[in-house]
């Protein structure tokens, strides 16, 4: 694999971005396995253009990403391509991120990190301020669709250093949290950190 330009190192149950250029990669690597990363970017400079999940599916006519398929924006412009995929392939785009209002509901009591509260955090560093916060992509997120529709989550399936790599088409903010779910089994039971490497 090639050698990284920049890293930034994501601790357990925060988050993190990274400017990625057009024509650059981005790999996304999970440190200690079994960790899921949630993936939101913007278009560089312009807050009112980002990754929309929901265009990504309908463009691609599949639930869940795939190797050499775009990532979409707002606008059904390509943002991202998945270039490769090191890790085994399980990857989900149903879920929203976690938040206050989804722990209350699983019966947290007071105060729980959360991917939504991480996310604005970062997004407000480069002006953007969405009004909900997008739906991200789930990279290692495991979460099965039965025979009649229903949803489950599985432990994530990556071990250490298993990671995705995304060409970016346009100049992007790259936004990731690392998970903060630690109520449902999804994370392996215990949160852990994320890396990002750009490459050239």
């Amino acid at each position: 694999m090639p050698e990284p330009i920049a890293v930034r190192e994501i601790a357990a149950q925060s988050g993190g971005w990274m400017k990625v250029p057009a024509g650059a990669a981005l790999r996304v690597v999970d440190v200690a396995g079994t960790q899921v990363a949630d993936l939101f970017a913007m278009v560089a400079g312009d807050p009112g253009e980002w990754l929309s999940v929901a265009n990504t599916r309908g463009a691609n006519w599949a639930l869940f990403p795939r190797v050499g398929e775009t990532f979409l924006s707002t606008r059904y412009r390509p943002l991202l391509t998945f270039e490769r995929d090191d890790s085994p392939g399980i990857h989900d785009m149903l879920f929203a991120s976690c938040d206050a209002p989804m722990y209350a509901a699983l019966g947290v009591q007071g105060y729980h990190p959360s991917c939504a509260e991480n996310f604005r955090r970062a997004a407000g560093e480069h002006d953007w301020h969405p009004a909900l916060v997008p739906d991200p992509v789930n990279f290692f997120q495991h979460t099965p669709v039965g025979a009649d529709g229903s949803l489950c989550t599985r432990p994530a399936a990556t071990r250490a250093g298993d990671s995705v790599t995304l060409r970016a088409e346009l100049d992007l903010i790259v936004i990731v949290t690392a998970c903060s779910m630690d109520v449902k089994d999804i994370n392996g039971g215990t949160c852990t950190p994320i890396r990002l490497e750009l490459l050239a």
